[in-house]
C-alpha cells in the first residue's frame, strides 16, 4: 500500500503496514530483526514541481540478517517506477576522477585489468567512469536502464543500451558482441530487489578468466560513521563481504579481492572470478571478513542507533538556535541522502528554504513533502547564507573549496554527522 500526502512530515504519522513487505532475508531466507524503522518516506528523487503536487510514500525500514548479515530494506520498491525516468545524473567532480584512477590501479596492479580488455558497466549513467577508462581499454559498453540518462550518455560518445541487465538482456549483447573481460557494477547493485538477475547476466556474458567488479557503500562504513542517511528506496541493500559472499556462492562466483576506499563516506569494491576458473583469493577478504565478524547480532549496532538519534536531537536544536539568532541557513546538495535526512529529523522549508545543486535536471523542482526548493549554484552564489547544511558531506572538502574560490568567506559549513559540528 502507498499513500498520497501533501504537506510537511509530522512525528509518528505513518500510513498502514505495506502488506507486501518480507521479514526473510531475501538473499539467504535467513531470519531478521529490525534494525531501524524510518517510518514512511517518498522516494529520494522523486522530486515535485510544487509543494502542492501530491507525493506517495512508502515504507522505509531496514532489516539484518541473523545469518548472513546482509541489511535490506523490509519493503522494495518496483525497479521501473523508481528508474525508468530518473533525475540523478553523476557528477563532473574532481573527487570521482581521483577515485575513477583509484579503481583503475587497482584492477590494473592486481592483473583483473588489461589493454586489450572489453568492458561492460551496468547502471552506468551519463558514462563518466566508462569515458575515464575508454582510452585505457579496448571497447566500452554502458547499460543503464533509465531512457533520459541512456540518452545523454550516447549523446556523450559512450556507447550505452537503454535496458535493465539481466539474462535476456545479457544474451542480446553476447550474440551482437562477444564475451566482456571486465563487468562492473558501482553503486547499482543495491539498487533492485533482486540483484541475483543481474548475476545471470555477468554469468552469460563474462569471459571465462573476466572479472566482475561491484562497488557500493561498505555497510560497516555506514554503521560506524552514523550515515544513516545513506538509507533510502533506490537503496535495497546495504553490503558487506559476509552477504556478497552469500550471494555469490548460489552463482559459482569466488570473491578474490576487495578495494576499500573512504569516498562517499566509505565504499568497497568486491571483485569475482568464477570458481571453475579455479582463481586466488587475497588475504583482504579473510581480514575484512575478520572485522564483520559480530555483524549479525543486533548488539552490535546499538551505537549506531544511538548516535542517530543524538545527532537528530543535536541537529535540530542547533538550526532552531541559529535561526532564532536570524541567521539564515540553506542546504547544498538536493541528494538522496539530503531527502531521508530532512525527512526523518523533520527539517522543512521553515527552517532550511533552499538547498543549491548543480544538477540541472533537479534545478527548479523541490524535496517531497518538505517543500524545501531546489535552487542553481548561480543563485547560491548570488545569496549566500549564514549557514550551509551539508547534505552532500561526501563532497565537503570540494564545496567548501568551491564555495570559497566565489570569493565568500562569509557562509559556514553545517556537517550532520558522524558528529554535529560547524565548520568556518
Amino acid at each position: 500500500m502507498t499513500t498520497k500526502i501533501t504537506g510537511k512530515p509530522k512525528d509518528g504519522v505513518s500510513p498502514p503496514r505495506h502488506t507486501g513487505q518480507t521479514d526473510l532475508c531475501r538473499i539467504c531466507r535467513g531470519e531478521t530483526f529490525m534494525l531501524l524503522n524510518l517510518r514512511h518516506h517518498p522516494f529520494a528523487n522523486a522530486l515535485v514541481s510544487s509543494p502542492l503536487e501530491p507525493v506517495k510514500i512508502y515504507p522505509l525500514a531496514l532489516l539484518i540478517c541473523k545469518q548472513c548479515s546482509a541489511a535490506q530494506l523490509s519493503y522494495c520498491a518496483d525497479d521501473k517506477e523508481l528508474y525508468s525516468h530518473y533525475n540523478y545524473i553523476t557528477p563532473d567532480s574532481q573527487e570521482l576522477k581521483v577515485h575513477y584512477g583509484q579503481i583503475a590501479a587497482f584492477l590494473q596492479e592486481n592483473g583483473y585489468l588489461s589493454a586489450g580488455a572489453n568492458v561492460l558497466e551496468i547502471g552506468s549513467n551519463i558514462g563518466r567512469f566508462l569515458e575515464f577508462i575508454k582510452p585505457r581499454v579496448r571497447s566500452v559498453l554502458g547499460v543503464d536502464p533509465a531512457a533520459n540518462i541512456a540518452e545523454m550518455a550516447n549523446c556523450n560518445g559512450i556507447p550505452t543500451v537503454n535496458d535493465f541487465f539481466n539474462s535476456a538482456s545479457a544474451k542480446k549483447i553476447l550474440e551482437q558482441q562477444g564475451k566482456k573481460d571486465l563487468i562492473i557494477a558501482r553503486h547499482c547493485f543495491a539498487h533492485n530487489e533482486k540483484p541475483w538477475l543481474m548475476l545471470e547476466g555477468v554469468r552469460t556474458l563474462i569471459s571465462p578468466r573476466g572479472v566482475l567488479a561491484i562497488e557500493n557503500a561498505y555497510f560497516l562504513d555506514t554503521v560506524t560513521r552514523g550515515e544513516f542517511d545513506q538509507i533510502y528506496h533506490e537503496h535495497m541493500y546495504y553490503y558487506n563481504l559476509r552477504g556478497i559472499l552469500a550471494m555469490f556462492n548460489h552463482y559459482d562466483l569466488e570473491l578474490v579481492d576487495v578495494f576499500h576506499s573512504p569516498i562517499h563516506g566509505g565504499t568497497m569494491l568486491y571483485a569475482a572470478q568464477l570458481k571453475s576458473e579455479g582463481p586466488t583469493v587475497n588475504a583482504r577478504v579473510r581480514e575484512y571478513l575478520e572485522k564483520e565478524e559480530n555483524m549479525h547480532k543486533k548488539e552490535f549496532y546499538k551505537g549506531f542507533i544511538e548516535q542517530i538519534q543524538k545527532n537528530k536531537h543535536e541537529l535540530n536544536q542547533l538550526l532552531e538556535k541559529l535561526t532564532s539568532q536570524g541567521a539564515t541557513i540553506h542546504a547544498y546538495g538536493a541528494s538522496a541522502k539530503s531527502a531521508t535526512l530532512f525527512n526523518y529529523y523533520g527539517i522543512n522549508d521553515d527552517v532550511v528554504p533552499y538547498v543549491v545543486d548543480s544538477t540541472v535536471t533537479k534545478q527548479g523542482k523541490y524535496i517531497p513533502l518538505v517543500n524545501i526548493k531546489i535552487i542553481t549554484e548561480e543563485e547560491g552564489r548570488q545569496n549566500p547564507p549564514d549557514y550551509y547544511l551539508l547534505t552532500i558531506w561526501n563532497y565537503k572538502d570540494e564545496i567548501i573549496k568551491k564555495v570559497r574560490s566565489w570569493g565568500n568567506t562569509k557562509t559556514k559549513f553545517i556537517l550532520p554527522h558522524p558528529e554535529v559540528r560547524i565548520v568556518e
